[in-house]
């Protein structure tokens, strides 16, 4: 199995940090990589709770996200299990697990680990996006305080 782990630093605090990760006002603005936009948000944002994400490419092709909260610290951490509803191969599950650290009152470091894949591709392409994804949030954080 594959993972990777990403340390990026936020100037925002882990409470608006960490409410961009679930409430569905913020995360329509950031929660897809590039060019993609998100078009629906269904979140039952408890632990045990179910999400559906879909995102649109500018050709019109859909993407959905499916996964379950299964560990819920508010403003310190954050794990769920993530799926790709249309994924050609099997429905593979992987784990994305996120923890938030107030440096300041006015600064967040986030380390994300997403594991569970099962080639290097896909790793790669997570990876990637996570960092496309993580730009745009940088880009709204003005508007989290």
């Amino acid at each position: 199995m594959y993972h990777f782990t990403l340390n990026v630093t936020f100037h925002a605090s882990p409470t608006h940090i960490f409410d961009a990760f679930h409430k569905p006002e913020l995360l329509i603005q950031w929660f897809a990589p590039g060019n993609v936009q998100v078009s629906q948000i269904m979140s039952n944002f408890t632990e045990g709770g179910r999400y559906r994400i879909q995102m649109t490419e500018p050709t019109g092709q859909q993407y959905t996200l499916t996964g379950e909260y299964t560990r819920i610290l508010a403003n310190e951490k954050l794990v769920m299990s993530w799926a790709w509803e249309d994924n050609d191969e099997e429905s593979i599950i992987t784990t994305v697990d996120i923890e938030f650290e107030s440096k300041d009152d006015n600064t967040t470091q986030l380390t994300l680990v997403h594991s569970g894949f099962v080639n290097e591709q896909e790793r790669d392409q997570h990876q990637q996006g996570w960092m496309a994804c993580f730009e745009k949030l940088a880009g709204i954080q003005q508007s989290l305080e």
